[in-house]
């Protein structure tokens, strides 16, 4: 069995923990499965070996002179051809929607699914967010994905809303976030004492001008401030790289104090460090994800959705701030939270709401593996 995965990468560290979370689920479910992927800029190829993922041959051109090789040598070296794939798995994230375009989603995966899906190939879409879709012509590729497609989940109410409304089908499905299900590591050397508070920056609240670039400077300055006047010691944990951090340095330079910036290349170990925080002040998702699951509170900002329905889920509302110059809220929730009450109560809902997000994962990979079963038989 070869699944070739897709949307996943090392840069992003809440696309990685995805890709570790399916290599946790696909590895121990079938110990000889071969999984591959293409290289690129944030899957390169030293990555992928040091992670025993195989490589694809991404073009035409390349599939020609790979298939002169014999099989055996070229799989001694790792590498595989198109036709030797009998499972797509596509775990983007969010990249099907209007702001990403018709043209995004076609070379995604539109171009390719009609002829995945007529060499027998499973497609499956795992879990994540999906829409809008007002464009005419996005439509039509959404409405070729669902039809060509073996199996889709959207991640939450809205983007089941949202993808139905393209087509309507049997093989779409609802289920939370599937990083919940895959755990954390804290290293020896970090000390919670002296990190407390993680404020986790994402510079596409500028880029997807959710917020204005001032707004959102001056929303992480209050609030760091807000949370040091607690007595509260706060720190930038960085969830993607060169960017986010180059924003975490950008506010630094505007602190009298500047903040540690902490920065691990182990999405596991970024998902343990969360998980020590008393709580947390985040722009990204799945920093909010490995915070709620793992009961720790998180004021949440927000430029899709996919944030309001994700604290909806976890019962925490309260979390999502959508205004980032209302300070007032801002700082109400902070300490709210800075106080331990508080936070044992928020937290106790949290842990709740993730019993039940973590049942419903587990069912997504039961109907994925009853899927790939198939494909094996």
């Amino acid at each position: 069995m070869t699944i070739e995965l897709r949307g996943v990468e090392f840069v992003n560290k809440g696309a990685e923990l995805m890709l570790r979370a399916i290599l946790d689920q696909l590895r121990t479910r079938y110990p000889s499965v071969v999984i591959i992927m293409q290289t690129g800029s944030k899957t390169p190829k030293e990555k992928l070996k040091a992670s025993n993922i195989g490589i694809k041959f991404s073009s035409e051109q390349s599939n020609r002179k790979g298939a002169m090789i014999p099989g055996f040598i070229r799989r001694m070296f790792g590498y595989y051809l198109e036709k030797e794939v009998d499972v797509v798995i596509d775990a983007s994230g969010f990249a099907f929607g209007d702001q990403w375009g018709a043209q995004y989603a076609e070379r995604r995966l539109g171009a390719q699914i009609s002829k995945w899906n007529a060499d027998g190939k499973k497609v499956i879409l795992l879990a994540q967010a999906f829409g809008p879709f007002e464009d005419a012509e996005l439509k039509v590729v959404m409405a070729k994905i669902v039809d060509k497609a073996s199996l889709i989940f959207a991640r939450e109410e809205e983007s089941y809303k949202h993808i139905t409304g393209v087509k309507n089908s049997p093989i779409i499905k609802r289920s939370p976030d599937f990083t919940n299900l895959i755990k954390g590591k804290v290293p020896a050397t970090f000390d919670k004492q002296a990190h407390e508070v993680a404020i986790i920056p994402n510079y596409k609240m500028v880029e997807s001008k959710a917020s204005a670039q001032g707004d959102y400077i001056e929303f992480l300055k209050h609030a760091i401030a807000t949370t040091r006047n607690l007595n509260l010691k706060p720190y930038f944990l960085i969830h993607e790289g060169k960017r986010d951090e180059e924003f975490a340095h950008q506010v630094n330079k505007m602190l009298d104090v500047p903040l540690a910036v902490i920065k691990e290349d182990d999405p596991l170990v970024i998902k343990g460090i969360i998980s020590t925080a008393k709580f947390i002040i985040c722009s990204r998702f799945h920093g909010v994800v490995s915070a709620l699951s793992q009961g720790v509170p998180c004021v949440t900002t927000s430029w899709s959705h996919k944030y309001a329905m994700l604290v909806a889920e976890y019962d925490f509302t309260e979390g999502l701030i959508n205004d980032l110059n209302d300070y007032t809220t801002v700082d109400a929730l902070i300490q709210k939270l800075a106080v331990p009450a508080n936070r044992d109560e928020v937290s106790a809902r949290l842990l709740e709401r993730g019993k039940e997000h973590k049942i419903n994962s587990a069912k997504m990979w039961e109907q994925v593996f009853e899927l790939i079963d198939k494909k094996k038989a």
